[in-house]
């Protein structure tokens, strides 16, 4: 296959550089070969038109006069042969379009194949021929390049010398050694060309970048894209070879509606193509938002810029040869967008992306990754702790509208049902005169363009439109009634396609949602035995339903493609399970596609499982804005799936803690783990723990049981590593308790840790940091608990022994040594923040205002990453208040301003993780402000905070005490500053609205 491709490179470029090669003709029988280097200049050998002023230029297309703008050298010198480099430049009287010949950087190999594009005398057809010369270079001749093998003859001094391995122009070709036999030739290598023409080379590398001709061709950009990400703009439909016409879910998913231009493509495409270093950004926003229709918009934008852009397809994961060729794509300097759809269940993809092109990428790299997924969080979380620090710096992430703003819903409408129309052959049916006001009602793309594809599917049934209900489970049903008809005509006579089995043929359709990426028997066993599961029965017709899928969601290699989009699977799931015939027996349905894996590798048997779960948790309401919290399904589900769970505790009980993990409401997943976990044995136990998250998230309380448990099996037998493994989780316990608001126990778990670490410690130095941690995390805890004082003695320890750790570890000491001070340093500088904090409630601000400007400091030393981020801005209010508090008042708005500035950045990237920040930031600034008597930049900073949280719908408590504060600053303001007295009524009737009392 690679031999094809090679094969097929090298016949485009020796299509394209014979495009470029043209004749120089001097009169009377001279002549020679020169090429093109751009649309008006022509490149050949000094001896081929010595004596002569202008020449004749045969192209392709006919004879141009052109000028010998210079020769180097300008005379022949005294010896055999004209010197060196022997080169001319010829300016054509009429510009042929064109980049010409895209001239390389670096002189052949010894060894490298070459092909010299020229014209002769010496072919089979008279006169001056089109000719080709296939050479080996040998090595360095003096300072020309001597070359091998094929016979050099008269008429191809001037020609092009092509380098087979890079696809460019490496030099020309000067002269034969012997034109009576294969005695090869020289070559002027292309280093003369760029010292001699340096504006002509110049010129020449500028037209030639990814997107053109040449450049694609050389670098195999076409190739690259194939291999990487497959045919842009194609279906898994189209790839798998199919001619049927669509099911009405695939018009939805396939891109049948015009891309809407929304702004949020030129964002994008400003951050693929901008110098700002940011690597990575996560788009996230609910089903049905246009997630995946933009950033597929954006691949086509790139691909047709130049780049190699695409979807790292689920079924096809990121394994060692995707990541050379794609570090290979970007050695030969092209740009990359990568981008993973379902974010959530491929972190360990991403991070072996990011890890390897941090490793083995270039220097200067434009490799994007844009992720796509439901929420923010916990994903983000997870992001943090499993992708490697270097590649998180600048994260952006963005929310995305779910409507497009810059059309409005009734619009996009009436435009999407005249597509539909068109598309399915029914272009005479009008938009109902309600669509455009029910449009309005839609809170989702996805949603307005199904509205608009029932109304068209209905009305071309000869049907009334009904107007209300989800318009998505509306598509749902005509999806599923050409299921039934096409089960109909091909299982006729079968029991499966009389009405009465309607519901179980549609939990047959659900297979290949639920598991995805099986083909052919595989695919067909499955269906057997979720047939014979839920009904009790042998199937006799699976290889009918086979057929009937593939006919209906063909995907290439003989597999079913899932119900697309999402949601129309999430909402077939809900159908199935809610109706006892659907999946007839619902614990033994689900657990046989729960335990669909054959694999004796239990871990991908673990894997596969938590594929299946994470559909099943979707439709369960797992996810985030917009998820179907109460659905009757629900309660069969849960019931389903905890006898399921339970019968194999062993695989699924990890699958769902996979599944849990990343997830932003993964409580009903928590109910069903708790009632197994407080009772299954320490094996399981260890491997639910080990797949946990280390941040908060709705498996906290599932963690405290598993972690409580854990720590309570002790044998008395705690070697050292045993004891590391206990320490590790007396911390986590005491955080996940604290979590779910179990303060003492989460005390009482970080002094136990404490204990722990001290006696570590006692046994070898390298646990220090352990030691450190467990001090921390036992100080803060103190601190939520009121006990400042003893708060204060962990804390001050904590510090102390992370300065130690720090002097241990000075710069420049290798990449470990580096990695473990970019730790400390960030230990050491929230650490410190937090003494400072502890001070400050003890009253001790001067020793306060000491440690928190050395954690600001310490935190500027460490490398940009989020985590740095994050602790540089929290010791920077720190610091503000502290020198509020000493009464260094200038110093103090100077600090307030930098956290400001700080915090819109990170607002402007992470809004949903930020912003809510900003305003309590902006009033805290303008408490100091009033406090150093700069009264009118105190104004701006309270009006803008006042903007801000008038704007939140769902306030805080402290959201409306800060409002509250601003108002009444405002208020007093207002009489202080004249410029602004008119603005005070406003201020006032915002007073009065919020207290319900005149201000």
């Amino acid at each position: 296959m690679k031999n094809d491709e090679e094969a097929a490179r090298r016949r485009e470029l020796i299509h394209l550089i014979g495009e470029q090669v043209v004749v120089v003709r001097t009169g009377g029988s001279g002549f020679g070969t020169g090429f093109l280097v751009s649309e008006d200049t022509v490149l050949t050998c000094a001896h081929v038109v010595h004596g002569h002023a202008s020449v004749e230029v045969v192209t392709g297309s006919g004879a141009v006069e052109a000028s010998v703008v210079e020769t180097v050298p300008a005379q022949r010198g005294a010896g055999a042969v004209f010197g060196f480099p022997d080169l001319a430049r010829l300016r054509l009287n009429s510009s042929i379009p064109g980049n010409g010949v895209w001239l390389g950087d670096q002189t052949p190999l010894p060894g490298h194949e070459v092909v010299v594009h020229g014209f002769s005398r010496h072919t089979l057809e008279a006169g001056e021929q089109p000719d080709t010369l296939h050479l080996v270079v040998a090595g360095q001749s003096s300072r020309f390049v001597r070359l091998q093998w094929d016979m050099v003859v008269q008429g191809f001094s001037g020609g092009p010398v092509l380098d087979l391995r890079t696809g460019r122009v490496c030099g020309v070709l000067k002269a034969s050694r012997d034109e009576r036999g294969p005695q090869g030739g020289w070559l002027v290598p292309v280093e003369a060309v760029r010292e001699h023409f340096p504006d002509l080379a110049a010129r020449n590398a500028t037209a030639h970048v990814p997107g053109t001709p040449w450049c694609d061709a050389a670098l195999g950009r076409a190739r690259r894209q194939s291999a990487l990400f497959g045919t842009p703009g194609r279906t898994r439909r189209d790839a798998a070879g199919s001619d049927t016409q669509p099911t009405p879910a695939q018009l939805l998913a396939h891109g049948t509606m015009p891309f809407v231009d929304r702004p949020e493509l030129a964002d994008l495409l400003a951050w693929c193509e901008g110098d700002v270093e940011r690597r990575l950004r996560l788009l996230h926003a609910p089903g049905g938002a246009g997630k995946t229709r933009l950033a597929t918009e954006l691949c086509r934008t790139l691909t047709e810029r130049g780049w190699i852009a695409g979807f790292v397809q689920k079924d096809a994961p990121v394994r060692q040869e995707w990541l050379e060729e794609l570090t290979d794509a970007l050695d030969a300097e092209l740009c990359a967008l990568v981008v993973f759809d379902y974010a959530q269940v491929r972190l360990d993809e991403i991070n072996a992306l990011l890890e390897h092109a941090y490793r083995y990428g270039p220097d200067g790299m434009r490799l994007r990754l844009l992720l796509l997924a439901r929420s923010e969080e916990p994903l983000f979380q997870a992001l943090r702790r499993r992708v490697a620090d270097p590649a998180l710096p600048e994260t952006s992430v963005v929310a995305l509208p779910r409507t497009i703003e810059s059309e409005g819903n009734g619009s996009l409408a009436r435009r999407a049902f005249s597509v539909f129309a068109d598309r399915l052959g029914c272009g005479w049916l009008t938009p109902p005169g309600r669509l455009a006001a029910r449009a309005e009602w839609q809170d989702s793309v996805l949603d307005v363009l199904a509205l608009a594809l029932d109304a068209v599917l209905t009305l071309r049934q000869g049907g009334p439109w009904a107007d209300h209900g989800d318009p998505l489970e509306r598509v749902c049903d005509h999806e599923l009634r050409g299921w039934h008809a096409l089960v109909a005509v091909e299982l006729a006579g079968q029991a499966l396609a009389s009405p009465g089995s309607a519901h179980l043929s549609e939990s047959l359709l659900l297979v290949p949602t639920l598991v995805q990426g099986l083909a052919g028997p595989q695919l067909t066993g499955l269906l057997e035995r979720v047939h014979a599961a839920s009904t009790g029965q042998p199937s006799v017709y699976v290889d009918g339903v086979y057929k009937c899928l593939r006919t209906l969601y063909p995907a290439p290699g003989g597999q079913v493609a899932p119900l697309e989009p999402d949601r129309i699977g999430e909402i077939l799931v809900r159908q199935v399970l809610s109706q006892p015939e659907g999946s007839g027996r619902r614990t033994a349905y689900l657990a046989t596609l729960l335990d669909a894996s054959t694999s004796e590798d239990p871990e991908v048997r673990i894997s596969a499982a938590a594929d299946t779960m994470e559909v099943l948790a979707r439709a369960r309401g797992c996810t985030t804005v917009g998820r179907i919290k109460s659905h009757p399904a629900h309660p069969a589900l849960d019931s389903a799936l905890r006898e399921a769970i339970a019968g194999r505790t062993d695989v699924l009980l990890p699958a769902l803690t996979i599944t849990g993990a990343l997830l932003p409401h993964a409580e009903p997943l928590a109910a069903l783990a708790l009632p197994i976990v407080a009772e299954c044995g320490r094996e399981l136990l260890e491997s639910v723990d080990s797949r946990l998250p280390d941040y908060p998230s709705g498996l906290s309380p599932v963690a405290v049981v598993v972690l409580g448990r854990l720590l309570a099996e002790t044998d008395g037998r705690l070697t050292e590593d045993r004891q590391l493994v206990r320490l590790r989780r007396l911390v986590r316990y005491s955080l996940r308790s604290d979590d779910t608001g179990a303060r003492q126990a989460a005390l009482a778990a970080a002094r136990d840790a404490v204990d722990l670490s001290r006696d570590l410690v006692q046994r070898s130095e390298g646990h220090l940091a352990e030691y450190a941690t467990a001090l921390n995390n036992l100080s803060l805890l103190l601190h939520r608990d009121g006990s400042t004082a003893a708060a204060l003695a962990e804390s001050r320890s904590a510090v102390e022994l992370y300065e130690q750790l720090l002097e241990q570890t000075p710069p420049d000491r290798g990449r470990g040594a580096a990695a473990d001070r970019q730790t400390y340093l960030l230990n050491t500088a929230a650490a410190l923040s937090t003494l400072a904090l502890l001070r400050l409630a003890d009253g001790q601000v001067h020793s306060a205002a000491l440690e928190a400007e050395r954690s600001v400091s310490l935190c500027r030393q460490a490398r940009p990453s989020v985590r740095q981020e994050d602790i540089l801005l929290g010791c920077l209010d720190v610091l503000a208040e502290c020198r509020q508090r000493t009464g260094l008042l200038t110093e103090a708005v100077v600090t307030a301003g930098e956290a400001v500035a700080l915090l819109r950045d990170l607002a402007e990237r992470q809004p949903q993780r930020y912003l809510d920040r900003l305003p309590i930031a902006l009033h805290r600034q303008a408490r100091g402000l009033i406090r150093a008597g700069a009264y009118p930049e105190a104004y701006h900073a309270l009006s803008e905070s006042v903007t801000l949280l008038s704007a939140h719908a769902d306030s805080t408590p402290l959201h409306r005490e800060t409002r509250l504060r601003s108002l009444r600053a405002l208020v007093e303001l207002c009489i202080e500053l004249p410029e602004f007295s008119h603005e005070r009524i406003t201020w006032l009737e915002q007073l009065q609205s919020l207290t319900g009392r005149a201000g």
